[in-house]
């Protein structure tokens, strides 16, 4: 079963800034996704609690990036 997040909510990840294991706190972010032009407000992802970078894109938040055709 695939776990929900919601904005506030915390894991860990490896991040890719700071290069080691942190803890990530979920918000909702306007993200530009590499090699495309469209921004994307309003999505949920989890951002490091020691650098403020966007970690990953949880599978929960893809369905919203394919409306905006990303991923298609």
């Amino acid at each position: 079963m695939l776990a929900l997040f919601k904005a506030g909510d915390a894991s860990a990840a490896m991040c890719p800034r700071c290069h080691k294991p942190v803890a990530t706190r979920y918000e909702h972010r306007t993200i530009q996704l590499a090699r495309t032009r469209l921004r994307v407000r309003d999505v949920l992802v989890p951002v490091c609690t020691e650098c403020d970078h966007m970690v990953a894109i949880p599978p929960q938040s893809i369905a919203q990036l394919r409306e905006v055709g990303i991923g298609k």
